[in-house]
C-alpha cells in the first residue's frame, strides 16, 4: 500500500532542512568562515550532506573570492556586474544565455548529475583561497572528479529510488521539486540578496537583508549582516531577524559540541550601524 501523501510531504521537508543545514551550517559558516568549530568527524559528516553544492575546495574558494571583491571586478557572481541570471546560476556554467540558465535552474536531479562531472573541472580560479581545505586529505579526496561524481550520483539516485519505491512517479516529482527549491534558494543568495532588501550598513557591497530569504534559507538571507560581519556564526543580528542556523549552532554550543563560536559584540554592531544612523539622522536604515 502506497504511504499517505502527508508522509511524502514530511520527507520532502526533512530533505529541505537537511540540505539547508548542510550548506548554511556546514559549507558556509563552518567550512568557509570558520565561525565555529566541530569535532572533525561531525564536520565531515555535515559537509558530505551538502556535496552536491560543489566540491569543498571550489565552493570555499569561490565564496572567499566573493567576499574579497564584493560586487567589484573579480567577484564570481555579482548581479550588478553580470546580470541576474549569470549571478543566479550562469557563473556555474560560464554562460549568460538566459534560456540555458533557466533550464539548468529547473533541472533538479539532472543538475546534480551534471554537476558531479562539471564542478570539479570548472571554476577553479579561486581554489588558492581554500588552501586550508585542500590540505585536509578528506576534502582533497572528495573534491577529485571521480569521488565527487560518485557522491553526486548517490545523492541523486538514493532519494530518487526511495521516492519511486514509496510513491511512484508522484514521489519522483516531489523529490525533483524539492531539489529545485533547495538549489534556487541557495542561488538566490548570490542574485536576489544583492538586489532587493535593506542595506543597514555603509558598505561597499550591495548585499541586502531580505526577510523572505532570511526565513526560507535558515538565516542566510540576512546577507547585509553577513557581509558586514563575515566571520559571525550568527547572521540574524538585528531585532526580529530569525536565524535557524544560529539556533542549531547555539544548541551545539550549549551541549559543548560547537567550540570557538564567533559573534560580534553589541558594541561592534553599534559601531557598524552608527555611521549610517548619523547619515539618516533618525537611526533608521537608508
Amino acid at each position: 500500500m502506497i504511504p499517505e501523501l502527508w508522509v511524502l510531504a514530511l520527507c520532502c521537508l526533512a530533505y529541505y532542512l537537511a540540505a539547508g543545514v548542510a550548506i548554511t551550517f556546514g559549507y558556509h559558516r563552518l567550512l568557509t568562515h570558520r565561525s565555529f568549530r566541530l569535532p572533525p568527524w561531525l564536520e565531515r559528516a555535515v559537509v558530505c550532506l551538502g556535496l552536491p553544492a560543489g566540491t569543498p575546495i571550489q565552493w570555499v574558494g569561490n565564496h572567499r573570492q566573493h567576499h574579497a571583491q564584493e560586487d567589484r571586478e573579480g567577484d564570481p557572481h555579482s548581479p550588478h556586474l553580470d546580470g541576474f541570471w549569470y549571478a543566479h546560476v550562469g557563473w556555474y556554467l560560464g554562460t549568460h544565455n538566459r534560456l540555458v540558465c533557466f533550464l539548468y535552474s529547473l533541472a533538479g536531479p539532472l543538475r546534480m548529475l551534471f554537476d558531479g562531472w562539471h564542478r570539479p573541472r570548472t571554476n577553479q580560479a579561486s581554489a588558492a583561497l581554500a588552501q586550508d581545505v585542500a590540505r585536509d586529505p578528506f576534502y582533497a579526496f572528495v573534491s577529485r572528479p571521480l569521488p565527487y561524481q560518485a557522491a553526486c550520483t548517490l545523492h541523486a539516485l538514493v532519494p530518487g529510488v526511495l521516492a519511486y519505491a514509496g510513491w511512484g512517479w508522484v514521489g519522483v516529482g516531489a523529490f525533483w521539486l524539492t531539489l529545485v527549491v533547495v538549489y534556487n534558494l541557495g542561488d538566490c543568495i548570490d542574485s536576489v540578496a544583492h538586489l532587493w532588501g535593506a542595506r543597514p550598513y555603509p558598505h561597499a557591497s550591495q548585499a541586502r537583508n531580505n526577510w523572505v530569504l532570511g526565513l526560507l534559507t535558515m538565516g542566510e538571507g540576512w546577507h547585509a549582516n553577513h557581509h558586514a560581519f563575515p566571520a559571525s556564526a550568527r547572521h540574524g543580528l538585528l531585532p526580529y531577524q530569525p536565524d535557524g542556523t544560529w539556533l542549531a549552532i547555539r544548541l551545539l554550543r550549549g551541549l559543548g559540541i560547537a567550540k570557538q563560536v564567533v559573534v560580534p559584540s553589541p558594541e561592534q554592531l553599534e559601531r557598524r550601524l552608527q555611521p549610517e544612523r548619523a547619515a539618516t539622522g533618525d537611526g533608521s536604515p537608508a
